[in-house]
Formats: C-alpha cells, structure tokens, sequence
C-alpha cells in the first residue's frame, strides 16, 4: 500500500489495480467507501479495456472472440510505481502473457493520483504500442462514503447536476445489458436526483450517456455540503450503490464507454463512446472529486 500525505489530507492506494483504498480529507472526513466484502469489495476501481458485461461474456477484435472480465483486467492486475512525487503517485501496467489471452494489444496504462487543494484528481493514460488501432473503453468506479456526517442519512442526500438534463438513463437489464431508456425524475429544476434506496434496488444502476453536464455535486439537501465530481472528456456517467444493502455510499463513475448493449454486434470497434487508439498515440482522461 502507497501512503501520501499532503497539507492534513491522507490517501492510500493499492498497487493492486492502482485503486485509491483510501482518502480522508483535511477536515478528517473518510470520503471514500470502505470497501466491505459483505456488501461491496471494491473502493474505487479502474475500469479497463471493458466495463461491465460484455454481449454473451466476450467481445471481438480482428475477428477473434475475447473473453475480457466484467469491468476489464486492470482492477485483477499489479502495477507498478512509475512516479512518486510529494502529491502524487503513477502506477503503470503494461500488456503481459495474462492480458494477451484476452485482448491482443501491446499497451501501457498509467494511472496516476493526485491531491488538489480540496480533494483529488485521477487520471487515465493509455499508449498504443501495438502496430494497429487498438480498441478500449475505460473508466472509474469510485465509491463515496453517504451519509458524510454522523446523525445523517443517505436519503438527505441529493445528485445534482451541473446543468439541466433530459433524466434519460439506460436500463440495466437482469442479463446486464444496457437496453431501452427511461426518464428519471431530476424535479422542477431538471437538475437534482433524489437518493433513495428503493430506486437503486429496482434499477440497479443509473446510467446517463449524452449528458449536457461534466460535473455533479452529491450534496446534503438543507445544507449543500458535500463533494462535486467532475469529468471533462467523459461521455457517461453512472450512479450506483448495491441493491439491497442500503449501505452508506455512492458510487459516481465517469465513463468513456458503456458496458453490452442489446442488439450490439459484438464487436468492440462498434461499442458506442469507444476509443479507437492509433499506433503509438496516447489518449488521457480521468475525474477530480473536490470538497463543497
């Protein structure tokens, strides 16, 4: 485990998928979930190449079916310390004999973490170095501690987004598809999600593609104290918390791709919000969580 400390905020990252186990901002608030094996595992894990389910468990590349994970390989993976600065940690996996099973790429993923002066920032680096487009999607899955405050309730919370929206969200179907869409209710100001345990036990997941938004602010309803996540770059957003467990966080992942579609062709250059990486180029993305 990597251990940064910066100006009173603490963070600790696994190598283990490059995945933040913790942060406690300087105000002493745990913001990241916990990561409990009874309800949910995972902290804030990196999505990479695939998310989610894929049609029928595989996908294919260059006529070839690859049986790439739920959510993809990296969480699964060690990476390696490339960079340790005072504020910062890069961590890189590249392709080796397991990721060549699965996808047939040459690559390098870096991942690097950051403090700011009010939070986080994480962000996504993957080079091509294969002598052929290379097809991926990526993203985060983080999952932020809700209710924040002692006395406090997850259903005092709010989603609201930076700028009025349609509320359209794809279904989650039970085979893990993303199917036709429905709107959610985001109130008379077309901006702000009400959280409620109820709605996450039937749907599952919210999944936002085409929003006009590239920040959203998960905030007490009286107070608007809270965190803003936001995503430049990023074309989907998803909003989940495991159904039937009313546990007390909210995962707020910043796609670049979506999980299988129903009626996709399988194969991965077709995926809706992918990227089409070019010999030896690079892409970059990733998200920032700031305190409010």
């Amino acid at each position: 485990m990597i251990v940064l400390e910066h100006e009173g905020a603490r963070m600790e990252i696994a190598e283990l998928g490059a995945e933040i186990r913790a942060f406690r901002s300087a105000d002493g608030v745990e913001r990241i979930w916990c990561g409990d094996e009874s309800i949910w595992k995972g902290t804030a894990p990196v999505l990479f190449p695939a998310i989610g389910f894929l049609k029928d468990g595989v996908v294919t590349i260059d006529g070839r079916e690859c049986a790439i994970p739920k959510h993809g390989f990296a969480k699964y993976m060690v990476f390696q310390v490339t960079e340790l600065g005072d504020d910062y940690v890069t961590l890189t996996l590249s392709e080796n004999e397991e990721t060549k099973k699965v996808y047939p790429f040459d690559f390098a993923l870096s991942v690097t973490h950051r403090f700011l002066p009010n939070g986080f920032e994480t962000r996504f680096t993957v080079e091509n170095h294969t002598g052929r487009s290379m097809p991926f999607v990526i993203g985060g899955h983080p999952g932020f501690t809700c209710p924040m405050a002692e006395g406090e309730r997850f259903t005092d919370y709010v989603l609201r987004f930076q700028k009025e929206e349609s509320g359209k969200h794809l279904l989650n179907t039970p085979e893990h598809y993303m199917a036709e869409e429905l709107v959610a209710d985001l109130g008379e100001d077309r901006r702000t999600l009400k959280l409620r345990y109820e709605d996450f036990d039937r749907l599952d997941t919210y999944v936002f593609a085409g929003l006009n938004s590239r920040s959203v602010e998960l905030i007490h309803k009286d107070t608007g104290k809270g965190i803003r996540v936001s995503f430049p770059g990023m074309e989907v957003l998803a909003v989940w918390t495991m159904p039937h467990k009313q546990a007390p966080y909210l995962c707020i992942e910043p796609w670049q791709g979506l999980p299988a579609c129903v009626g996709e062709t399988g194969r991965f250059e077709d995926k809706p919000y992918h990227v089409a990486l070019g010999v030896g180029q690079t892409y970059s993305c990733g998200y920032r969580m700031e305190i409010i």
